[in-house]
């Protein structure tokens, strides 16, 4: 089993340890554990952390493994996509999203946005989806690509740029022939909540379609249901294996503050959760310190949104969005250079603020320059020589907000030093060269010391 450690199991293996399949007739894989132990391993092809990277078998492998006559359970995440740590090319840490099905010889998916507690089972499954349950995601199912490999790869885009995006589907024989799916449970509109699985492939001599001897159990997470009470319960009800004879009357004895445990773990876990996504989100944010224009235009919007305003109104080839205000609309030209701040830039900016006249777009319209300039260079050691432009901008009721400053003012808002409002008189102020209120930081240790004090509460209890 890979997941939580139960005595239930014959082997226990770590998300870091490799499992070995062929000694086993039956295997569990606990998802939903892993979405919530995402931050003690790393991302596969990382062997140089501080953590270990995760070990999952290859597609091949489990193609063997269910040609064999053995079974696959797994106990789904909440999620189709999580983050596992890495590192850039630099070797500065850095978290990637990690697919949680990849290595499966079929494609599964999860749609997040449906949920509910109506639910239609199969007789033999009732057991398992009782009145307490509730979903929170729909089954995907599809083929598969055919290949055998581990179906991760360095997810480091090349330091040339990003990677192209390839413009056509793989042709039909680059698939495996859609798995027999069986459904175990459906909501009300019939969409896959649980489903038992048969791989199936086509023989080389024949063309016949063989379908696999083993299947791949995918069910979803029981709300009060415990991973050791899962596995007993699949044992007995769906493979007719007696695990322990326990009289009926022993659950009605509840284990000292089993509840209160239980309770503090999930809001321990979800609070690891939502800080992982913000220490994620930080470390995105952080680089309009040293991007260029291409990244900014797509990051600053994201930060400006964060700061809970409205950004909308961009045009390809023009201006880069605009932040609507009540009375007021700031056009913007976002980009970042090596050297410091360009009269080219200020012109296309004059030139948006015309466009966004003769369309009527916005009110008291405002031109804002967001610019990070000297982007190589340590945000310390940034010279900003406002002398060579500031006229230019007043000129044209124009401001500059270098990225720096930026940063700053997300950093203040993020600490809880100043919120929307406070956001919104730093950018109606009446200075031409916008400034945060206080100077740049460096430090993310606050942040980075609660999620490691969260990572020991987590680890002391359980």
């Amino acid at each position: 089993m890979k997941g939580p450690e139960t005595a239930l199991a014959d082997v226990h293996t770590g998300w870091d340890e490799e499992e070995n399949l062929i000694d086993t007739n039956l295997a569990f894989y606990d998802l939903k554990h892993l979405q919530h132990r995402n931050h003690e391993v790393a991302y596969p092809k990382f062997e140089s952390l501080s953590k270990d990277p995760i070990k999952l078998p290859s597609k091949g492998e489990v193609i063997d493994y269910l040609n064999g006559g053995n079974d696959i359970v797994i106990r789904l995440p909440t999620k189709s996509e999580f983050h596992l740590e890495g590192e850039d090319h630099d070797g500065d840490e850095e978290w990637f999203e990690f697919d949680p099905f990849a290595w499966l010889p079929i494609n599964v998916g999860l749609d997040e946005e449906k949920s509910g507690d109506l639910v239609t089972a199969e007789t033999a499954w009732e057991w398992y989806f009782d009145d307490d349950f509730q979903w929170e995601t729909v089954l995907q199912l599809g083929a598969a690509i055919r290949n055998t490999g581990s179906g991760y790869h360095d997810p480091r885009p090349p330091k040339s740029g990003p990677v192209p995006k390839s413009k056509s589907l793989p042709s039909s024989s680059a698939y495996f022939p859609g798995p027999a799916i069986e459904g175990l449970a459906m909501n009300n509109v019939r969409d896959l909540l649980a489903a038992k699985v048969n791989f199936r492939s086509k023989r080389y001599s024949d063309g016949e379609i063989e379908e696999s001897d083993g299947r791949i159990y995918l069910l979803p997470p029981h709300p009060s249901r415990e991973p050791g009470e899962f596995i007993r319960g699949m044992l007995e009800h769906e493979f007719d294996i007696d695990v322990e004879h326990r009289p009926d009357w022993v659950d009605d004895y509840i284990l000292p503050n089993k509840s209160n445990f239980q309770d503090r773990i999930e809001q321990l876990e979800a609070d690891l959760s939502s800080l992982e996504a913000d220490v994620q989100d930080a470390r995105q944010y952080r680089s309009i310190l040293f991007e260029g224009s291409d990244e900014l235009e797509e990051l600053v919007p994201e930060v400006f949104r964060r700061l809970g305003l409205d950004v909308d109104g961009e045009i390809s080839g023009g201006r880069d969005g605009a932040i609507k205000l009540e009375d007021q609309t700031f056009i913007l030209e976002i980009t970042g250079q090596n050297d410091g701040v360009d009269h080219r830039k200020i012109r296309q900016l004059e030139d948006h603020q015309d466009n966004a006249a003769s369309e009527g777009y916005g009110t008291n319209r405002t031109g804002l320059l967001i610019f990070n300039h000297f982007k190589n260079r340590d945000p310390a050691n940034r010279q900003l020589t406002t002398s060579n432009f500031k006229d230019r901008l007043e000129k044209q009721d124009s401001k500059l907000l270098t990225t720096v400053d930026l940063y700053q003012i997300l950093c203040d808002y993020e600490r809880g030093d100043i919120g929307t409002e406070e956001v919104i008189d730093i950018l109606t102020s009446g200075d031409t060269i916008i400034r945060a209120n206080n100077p740049l930081g460096q430090s993310t240790g606050q942040t980075e010391g609660r999620l490691e004090s969260l990572r020991s509460q987590l680890g002391d209890i359980i």
